[in-house]
């Protein structure tokens, strides 16, 4: 039985080149199906209300790509087209010279576009943010994306852009930038933004190389039948100078909750459909609650993932006990004495703040959690030195005998930061 609807329309089109498109803009038609519920933040809302700053900021940008890239060609290095922020003395001591494209414009400067190019991309973001769903499915549309492609691919080889970085494969102008690259024979580069909540042979394998945070996060990867030459270790440039040896806070004084994120706004696979209940946010709170109160713990504060619109889920907790955490997570760190979370990278983040964090993901017996998708590494009870509860009963003893995951697991999963392969791959 069809049970997806992407799936259906693009295997059952007679136009190679529309299952081509359908697939390219697969997350953008899941946004009509999935993401139109009140509780997802409006900020992940595909049709959002731009404000007048957000607005002008772009014209900046625009302004900045239209005015000065005549002089982008007069510097010494390789040119490279990215969507990932790397701070430029760190890419130029590579050998490289960084421009956003102005359909991902980054910052203030060196922003890549013609005003055929901005025509282009304001028409498809408006295509993407506010056109009907059936809309997405002419052929004569399609013509037209694949026909501006040519465009591109002459507006890149003139500038010699030598490679494509991108935080992930799995958005429109993702899909098809990666094919222009492929076209131009040059390489295109995914570098992993979080710790893998899935590890797919869909996700973020469309790219030539992916670029992740250490050699277990490469052999899951490899496990699941990945390329083991297509994938680099190169850290990550969020984490640097991290302590080798840090005790952790670890008591119920100021526990701060990580809930799991209910909010599922795309599918990630085109034959694994996984339909979240929008309640597992609140779910998972209340059992936390329960488990807490039963040690006396009187008071605890929770703080959602961004896409979770935080005021939906406050309307159904009990506020003598639950409060919203709404400050930096830096800051919030600062002042917990213990986290209680799902899977989520706060877990590094948590430990490198000198916090202890306990995995509570309460799970069925074919390791899929409470929103539906199956259990991974580290999350998944498989790393001895991750606290890791699947019910409440072992999280009332883990609390109880003041279980501390060991912190030496940050070195496991994020190794120095360094970028010089990038040198052998990029010519």
């Amino acid at each position: 039985m069809d049970k997806y609807l992407i799936k259906y329309l693009k295997e059952n089109t007679n136009n190679e080149l529309s299952s081509k498109y359908i697939d390219f803009f697969k997350i953008e038609l899941d946004w009509h199906i999935y993401n139109s519920e009140r509780h997802i933040a409006e900020v992940y809302h595909r049709n959002r209300v731009i404000g007048w700053k957000e607005r002008l900021f772009n014209l900046y940008q625009y302004t900045n790509a239209l005015f000065f890239n005549a002089n982008l060609n007069k510097k010494k290095g390789l040119n490279i087209l990215s969507t990932v922020h790397f701070e430029k003395d760190l890419l130029s001591s590579l050998g490289f010279n960084s421009y956003s494209p102005v359909w991902h414009a980054l910052g203030k400067d060196n922003i890549f576009g013609d005003y055929k190019t901005v025509v282009w991309h304001e028409k498809t973001k408006n295509l993407i943010r506010n056109e009907d769903f059936f809309m997405f499915l002419d052929s004569k549309l399609h013509q037209e994306f694949e026909d501006f492609q040519s465009h591109l691919l002459e507006q890149y080889q003139k500038q010699d852009f030598r490679a494509l970085f991108l935080n992930t494969d799995q958005y429109f102008y993702s899909k098809y930038s990666i094919d222009i690259f492929k076209k131009l024979d040059r390489p295109s580069f995914v570098f992993s933004h979080g710790l893998p909540g899935i590890y797919s042979f869909e996700v973020d394998n469309r790219s030539d190389y992916l670029m992740v945070w250490s050699e277990k996060i490469k052999q899951n990867y490899i496990n699941i039948g990945f390329d083991p030459s297509k994938v680099k270790v190169v850290g990550n440039r969020k984490y640097v100078n991290i302590p080798k040896n840090k005790e952790l806070k670890s008591s119920l004084d100021n526990i701060l909750v990580i809930p799991v994120s209910s909010a599922n706004w795309h599918q990630h696979e085109y034959d694994n459909i996984v339909h979240t209940d929008k309640s597992m946010v609140v779910l998972y709170l209340y059992k936390v609650q329960s488990v807490l109160k039963k040690l006396g713990v009187k008071k605890a504060r929770y703080r959602v993932h961004p896409s979770i619109n935080k005021e939906w889920v406050h309307a159904f907790l009990d506020h003598t006990f639950y409060v919203r955490d709404d400050e930096t997570l830096v800051m919030s760190l600062n002042r917990s004495s213990l986290v209680i979370g799902s899977t989520s990278t706060v877990l590094l983040d948590s430990l490198i703040q000198g916090v202890n964090y306990i995995i509570f993901e309460p799970k069925e017996e074919d390791q899929v959690n409470m929103t539906g998708f199956k259990m991974v590494p580290p999350f998944d009870g498989s790393e001895e030195k991750l606290m890791v509860a699947n019910d409440e009963i072992e999280l009332e003893k883990m609390l109880h005998f003041n279980a501390v995951t060991d912190y030496s697991l940050v070195q496991d999963y994020v190794q120095d930061f360094d970028l010089t392969v990038l040198k052998e791959l990029i010519k």
